[in-house]
């Protein structure tokens, strides 16, 4: 067991001032709908954003409270992670890119810390926090703060639009409400507190039970059909049996657990659930269940964190309690956490700075990439001209390919992240990764007690994204919790059949990596960089909104005539930084993986800092950004991948060195050393 735990610093909510109630929002449907909505989910009002509210307010205010609550300040975080569904961050309008960690990371002045958003539905939150629990058992980071800014309020008006009948697959939409969450975590060298066990898993063959995405009304906006009685059926013994398995893995019984806090949907769904494990037991949970729905409704990423802040104010959850979360999304992603308490109630009702820091020194050090993982299989795939682009349809073809290549199984690939941006039909839920594990059938229905089970999720943070990831799985790898992953990328053109709106010039392409720890323990990636400059935020904005005459979404760019080159200091300065920092040369790398954004781009990259034409690696002859397939694009000449004739000699060879290089809206640069 890693000496290292991860406790809950601080927890810091948002809830909008207006409440609506459940009959407010029946009576504000166009249809009449005749159902006991109240009585069957337990939800008598729920807080609504108001006029002028929306994610990153919600986002902002819930994390300025986790910093007003905690010990710590926004330059003592090494790693800030967004979580929420919805980046509904104005009227009418959703956000893109730069990813909202990285607006935040720049408002808030979290200048230290490594930012990327997660979208994984209504698991998230808890994705973003499983993701901060092993870079911090890791060693790679001390603090984490994870935080969603959750307007989802605007489901329920589209809903309360469209929704014919008491069947209508838009109905849960009527049960949503609006907050913000922000978590921070740390670690600390004290035993028997913080998350003591805590498992995540995607059961990918009922990922389709729940989907958001844009209506197809003239109004627009955005809808979300879910099959409440499938998910219902399918996953609760799903989830029963993983709160058994862990609880019996760690020698509990579930009565030693204080508090059973489940994910917030409805009444009958939690209480079917807690029956299942109780039944397990031969014991009953009613006692231990917490259930704050009534004042809350289901705020999707937030519920179980806002539901521990609800019970720590007023007193139920005390400190030395162990809680146990039940943790649920679309996708299907399934996980257990058990966590006791630290001092953490007491705190957070006194506001006395006098208790002690029981953290544990733990910071970014030089062993960060000490087991380094490598490159085990790489393939990409395009679209026909004649055909239309699919994002599931191109991420397929590049996952199979990859796989045909190694020797892992698919039941092997334990972790699965997509880093694509701009995806078909603007899909906001479930996780690309998800639908793809499904459709794959990785694992997409692994027991509980399976050992083989495989983590998918959504990283949204541009063309910095398959960096981060590769980070991730690194660090995830570092902290015990798998030995190989894949990461997939795949952008399509959303504007391209939208008359006269501008394109982003991407090529819509997929790409596929499997990553496995290195045989020989050199070969792989051996340290990485993640850069945020202040000079210019604005210069690369992308958001989506609603044509007012057909409802139909399209993109809004607000990109400089200067991209990219705007970045060339930034990348200067970035690589500079890097070089010091691990006592090396230009002269120490064989080849320059650049960016491939633009014709001639990797060349201008190449000139300042000081690499030879022959030893940079260009693809970009086209003039179409591989965006989010940068670098799986070069790497797949140095690997030997690319049959072209002018390519086939440009092939790394054992023990060389490769230099990458990734710009990202944001003013990011992400950097990475490979050996071959």
């Amino acid at each position: 067991m890693n000496a290292i735990a991860t406790i809950i610093e601080s927890v810091g909510v948002y809830l909008p001032p207006r409440v609506v109630t459940t009959r407010e929002v029946l009576d504000g449907c166009r249809n009449p709908i005749r159902v006991p909505l109240e009585r069957l989910t337990g939800i008598t009002s729920r807080h609504m954003a108001g006029d002028d509210e929306f994610a990153l307010e919600l986002a902002t205010k819930s994390i300025e409270d986790c910093l007003h609550h905690s010990r710590l300040q926004a330059t003592d975080f090494d790693l800030l992670i967004s979580a929420n569904i919805s980046r509904w961050d104005g009227p009418g309008q959703v956000g893109y890119e730069p990813s909202t960690a990285a607006r935040l990371k720049a408002r808030l002045g979290f200048t230290n810390a490594l930012a990327f958003d997660i979208s994984n539905a209504c698991a998230s939150l808890w994705t973003a926090t499983y993701i901060a629990n092993a870079f911090i058992q890791s060693g790679a980071i001390r603090n984490a703060l994870v935080f969603s800014g959750e307007y989802i309020s605007h489901l329920t008006k589209n809903a309360q639009r469209e929704i014919e009948n008491y069947l209508d697959p838009q109905l849960a939409s009527l049960t949503l409400g609006d907050s913000g969450v922000a978590v921070a975590l740390t670690a600390s060298g004290r035993s028997g507190v913080g998350f003591e066990q805590f498992d995540m898993y995607t059961l990918g063959k009922y990922s389709r039970l729940c989907v958001a995405k844009p209506s197809d009304q003239p109004h627009g906006g955005a809808v979300m059909h879910t099959d409440a009685v499938k998910v219902t059926a399918s996953i609760v013994p799903h989830a029963a049996a993983h709160a058994e398995h862990v609880l019996r893995e760690s020698g509990r019984h579930v009565d030693d657990i204080q508090h059973i806090i489940p994910h917030q949907t409805s009444r009958m769904t939690i209480k079917g659930a807690l029956d299942e494990i109780a039944s397990r037991f031969d014991t009953d949970c009613r006692k231990q269940m917490i259930d704050n729905l009534q004042s809350r409704g289901n705020t999707a990423t937030t519920t179980h964190f806002l539901a521990l802040r609800d019970c720590i104010d007023n007193g139920r959850i005390q400190t030395g309690d162990q809680v146990l979360f039940a943790i649920s999304g679309s996708g299907q992603t399934t996980g257990t956490a058990v966590y006791v308490c630290d001092d953490l109630p007491d705190r957070l009702r006194t506001q006395d700075e006098s208790f002690p820091d029981t953290s544990t020194p733990a910071t970014l050090n030089g062993e960060a990439m000490s087991m380094p993982f490598a490159i085990d299989a790489i393939a990409t795939a395009t679209v026909a001209a004649s055909k239309r682009a699919d994002s599931l349809t191109m991420l397929t073809e590049a996952a199979r390919t990859c796989l045909d290549q190694t020797t892992l199984s698919r039941d092997e690939i334990e972790l699965l992240i997509s880093v694509g941006v701009y995806r078909t039909e603007f899909l906001t839920e479930p996780a690309l990764a998800a639908m793809l594990a499904g459709d794959l059938e990785i694992n997409a229905d692994a027991a509980a007690d399976n050992p083989a089970k495989t983590f998918a999720l959504d990283l949204l943070n541009g063309s910095a994204g398959f960096l981060n990831a590769c980070a991730l799985c690194i660090e995830m790898g570092r902290a015990g919790r798998l030995e190989s992953g894949m990461i997939v990328a795949s952008e399509v053109e959303n504007n391209r059949d939208v008359s006269q709106a501008p394109t982003l010039g991407l090529s819509e392409m997929a790409s596929a990596v499997i990553l496995r720890e290195s045989e020989d323990g050199e070969t792989g990636f051996h340290a990485m960089r993640f850069d945020q400059h202040d000079d210019e935020q604005d210069v690369y904005q992308v958001n989506a909104s609603w044509c007012s005459e057909t409802g139909r979404p399209s993109l809004d760019l607000q990109i400089g005539s200067q991209w990219p080159d705007v970045s060339l200091p930034w990348i200067q300065a970035s690589v500079e930084s890097f070089l010091d920092d691990h006592d090396l040369t230009i002269d120490h790398f064989d080849w320059l993986l650049p960016p491939q954004c633009r014709r001639g781009f990797a060349s201008k990259v190449g000139q300042i800092l000081g690499f030879a034409d022959e030893r940079v690696i260009d693809v970009c002859h086209d003039n179409l950004d591989r965006f989010t397939s940068s670098t799986p694009a070069a790497m797949m000449t140095l690997l030997g991948k690319t049959t072209t004739e002018s390519m086939s000699q440009r092939r790394a060879k054992p023990g060389q060195w490769g230099l990458i290089v990734n710009i990202a809206s944001g003013c990011q640069v992400a950097l990475a050393t490979y050996r071959f």
